[in-house]
């Protein structure tokens, strides 16, 4: 089992350029993701997530998401410097992640399948992403809030979705989850993100929050 860990309140995904990590680091953004998966709008290689990641705090999570990946091809592209977190999308089974070295986030689907994916993943997964079941993710679709407010109340769940800094205090208010995750709700264009669309969201998902009973 991995060591538990603490969920990021604010995380923004899909990063391509390190201009816009820094914009989402200055702006609050507690983790930060790189879509490894070359069919995605938002795909960078691993050499240049592991640049962009290497100038970002140590600490912090810096995601590798991985769409049907094998632990042995993780393995080749986290490391302690860089991308220290993996975001598992798609047909991955639980039982081949057990005791794997790095921190991971599984991807759920919020719909009448999520409460058992969750289950199933329970103790190897260090907390979960919960998105719109039509994609892997960044499909900028919202979830069901209750549903999702439901699977939160199982697990560490981060509420991705659509998000923007238009809805996301709602979905905080209503959704509960430990923290948010967006992506093309904060671009200009497939892969740019926009700097003032990152600091409003992340603003407002901060300001929610706060507003959360403790």
């Amino acid at each position: 089992m991995n060591k538990p860990q603490t969920l990021p309140r604010i995380k923004v995904c899909g990063l391509t350029r390190l201009e816009h990590a820094m914009v989402a680091l200055h702006a609050g953004a507690q983790a930060f993701g790189f879509v490894l998966h070359a069919p995605s709008l938002r795909a960078v290689t691993v050499s240049e997530a592991q640049e962009i990641a290497g100038s970002l705090p140590a600490s912090m999570p810096k995601v590798a998401v991985l769409v049907h990946a094998t632990p042995a091809h993780a393995r080749t592209t986290l490391d302690s410097e860089s991308l220290n977190w993996v975001q598992l999308c798609g047909s991955q089974q639980p039982e081949d992640w057990v005791s794997f070295p790095f921190p991971v986030l599984r991807r759920i689907p919020v719909d009448g399948s999520g409460s058992q994916q969750l289950r199933d993943w329970r103790g190897i997964a260090d907390g979960f992403v919960l998105d719109h079941p039509t994609s892997p993710g960044g499909s900028g679709l919202a979830v069901d809030w209750n549903l999702a407010h439901d699977l939160s109340k199982q697990a560490p769940c981060l509420l991705a979705g659509g998000l923007s800094a238009d809805n996301v205090e709602r979905a905080i208010l209503q959704a509960r989850p430990a923290g948010v995750d967006a992506s093309s709700q904060l671009e200009t264009s497939p892969g740019i993100k926009s700097p003032a669309l990152i600091t409003s969201f992340a603003r407002s998902a901060q300001q929610a929050f706060r507003g959360l009973p403790s």
